[in-house]
């Protein structure tokens, strides 16, 4: 079955997994009027064709969506096979509970995928663990924390360490680090009070301990900044922090240097100052086990 990849965003990712796997680079016409409506062409012949589309979502999550959505509508009209997401960042993942009136806002994206024709994606660190509860479609999620562990051990000074989740969520991404690195790990417990402050509720013992702080998404930088205040008021030597999703909106990443931090690392999920770890072959490892062996049963 041939196979077309397809940059939306994120063409430096697409280029290294297409160099990977062997599955042929091509593009899209993408294009912004000046009334903020989207152009979308294709000009690759695709019909009986297996399409992946990459695309992270950030920065302008509602506008790359409405992108995505045309570009899948646009290959299940041409004719192809199936039409697969690389998505290594999905944004309205950050679940709280509702109340009243308020949209199901990750439940109304994947209805709109599913009706475009998207037929299974790939996403990395997705932050809810139950991710198959919200789509009706296969969801491949892989995890970049085995890759920003080693990334610590070869470039952080570690000295009886300590893996420290930023909260109650995070522990799935601290143990698997902890893991790797061979130490223990505690949590944090914190209270958030809007978008951009949170309060430390509940701090571990790291007295005289190097602290590996770890979330999976890194946005305003509230979080690690009141961690870092909270664990060095513990008595932690030196902190690193590492995640997945450095979003790291307005000026946060200023803002965690300015709070002391000794050593801060994410991937090229999002593309950032920090963005030292690729998640292109952990992508393409799992597309040669699922996508390219066709003579599985």
């Amino acid at each position: 079955m041939p196979k077309v990849i397809i940059p939306a965003t994120q063409g430096i990712l697409a280029y290294e997994i297409s160099k990977r796997t062997g599955i042929t680079l091509s593009y899209a016409e993408l294009e912004k009027f000046p009334d903020g409506e989207k152009y979308v062409r294709v000009s690759e012949a695709v019909k009986g064709s297996d399409v992946f589309i990459v695309n992270s979502f950030h920065h302008m999550p509602d506008e790359m969506i409405i992108e995505t959505i045309f570009l899948i509508d646009i290959f299940k009209s041409v004719g192809a096979n199936e039409v697969v997401g690389i998505f290594p960042y999905f944004p309205y993942s950050r679940f709280r509970r509702f109340i009243g009136g308020e949209a199901n806002r990750l439940k109304t994206i994947s209805k709109l995928f599913r009706t475009a024709g998207l037929n299974k994606m790939y996403v990395v660190d997705f932050h809810l663990q139950n991710v198959e509860e919200f789509f009706d479609f296969e969801v491949i999620n892989i995890s970049a924390m085995p890759l920003l562990a080693d990334y610590v051990k070869r470039n952080f000074e570690l000295e009886d360490a300590v893996v420290v989740g930023a909260d109650e969520v995070a522990e799935f991404w601290a143990r698997i680090v902890s893991e790797k690195l061979g130490t223990d790990y505690k949590l944090m417990r914190k209270i958030r009070i809007d978008a951009e402050n949170v309060i430390i509720d509940s701090v571990p013992d790291v007295s005289n301990r190097d602290v590996v702080l770890v979330d999976d998404i890194i946005s305003t930088g509230g979080t690690v900044v009141q961690a870092i205040k909270a664990l060095r008021h513990s008595g932690a030597k030196r902190i690193y922090a590492v995640c997945t999703h450095p979003l790291l909106s307005n000026e946060a990443l200023k803002l965690i240097y300015r709070a002391g931090i000794d050593g801060i690392v994410g991937t090229d999920t999002v593309l950032s100052p920090i963005s030292h770890v690729s998640v292109a072959e952990i992508i393409s490892e799992e597309i040669r086990k699922r996508e390219l062996d066709e003579n599985k049963s």
